[in-house]
């Protein structure tokens, strides 16, 4: 149940090659976050970290094209067209192609609040692509689009245990394991042991120690033999004894297996047959 802060984007970071006003559009959108989800022109400058004017210059573009809208204070917001291209993604991608029908049972038999995150592994961060709901669900639950950094708790638990045990290694001895609740696991080696429960029962459970009051079993989606993300239900510790979070944890690994079974591990492409896409220089 991510809700970490996420790196901050903009000036700090190391520039990969590509085409300029295009990693500085980047940078103005990706200053936006569940934190600060509404900037004035001199605070979208410093969070993006470019000079005001080119800040101004972008923006306006990203306003013209429906990625920003500014509001009558002036402050600038993100766009309808993100949420478009947004809501293409959460269903195109092969972690949704595997999950999407999991979720919609699990939603349905359990009655508790379903989350899908996916990883990405070239900053360790998870992202939430998919949110079924409760009709009680805690407010306190990770919001769809909320991005956060690989930590403790059973989704992070749950990716970590599909990796080889020596990549697993690695990434522990880097991990921020922050005390969010008396039940927090901060200690490397404790949280080593979990990941070797959860590798032996195919979930990770947790009970309170990411939010308190707030139990959850999570289980990686692989894809290609590697973990593309976990798919997880979550709900009150009342209503989530750990005896049901065991027997949810075997119910959701039989789904995902009969899924992977009967589905191609990738979406299907769109187009007919003897398409070809072609792609032309800049």
């Amino acid at each position: 149940m991510p809700d970490s802060p996420r790196p901050r984007p903009g000036g700090g970071r190391a520039r990969r090659r590509g085409v300029r006003s295009v990693d500085r559009a980047l940078d103005v959108l990706s200053a936006f976050s569940a934190a600060h989800p509404r900037f004035q022109l001199t605070g979208l400058a410093e969070a993006a970290g470019m000079p005001k004017t080119s800040t101004h210059r972008i923006a306006v573009t990203l306003v013209e094209r429906g990625f920003l809208r500014q509001e009558g204070d002036g402050a600038y917001i993100l766009g309808n067209r993100l949420l478009e291209l947004g809501s293409l993604v959460s269903t195109t991608t092969a972690l949704s192609h595997l999950t999407q029908g999991v979720a919609e049972e699990l939603i349905r038999s359990t009655g508790e609040t379903v989350l899908i995150a996916e990883i990405d592994w070239r900053d360790r961060s998870l992202l939430i692509t998919g949110k079924r709901e409760a009709p009680y669900s805690p407010e306190s639950l990770s919001p769809l689009g909320r991005r956060s950094m690989l930590a403790n708790g059973c989704i992070s638990r749950a990716i970590l245990s599909g990796l080889p045990r020596e990549e697993s290694e690695e990434i522990v001895a880097r991990l921020p394991l922050a005390q969010r609740t008396p039940a927090s696991i901060t200690d490397p080696d404790v949280l080593r042991r979990e990941l070797e429960t959860s590798r032996r029962y195919g979930y990770a459970v947790e009970i309170g120690e990411f939010i308190a009051g707030i139990a959850g079993v999570a289980v990686p989606v692989m894809v290609g033999g590697r973990p593309a993300g976990a798919i997880a239900v979550c709900g009150r510790i009342t209503r989530m004894p750990r005896r049901r979070l065991e027997a949810l944890g075997n119910h959701m690994k039989h789904l995902l297996g009969q899924t992977a079974a009967e589905r191609p591990h990738s979406p299907p492409r769109a187009g007919r047959p003897g398409d070809t896409d072609h792609a032309e220089d800049p």
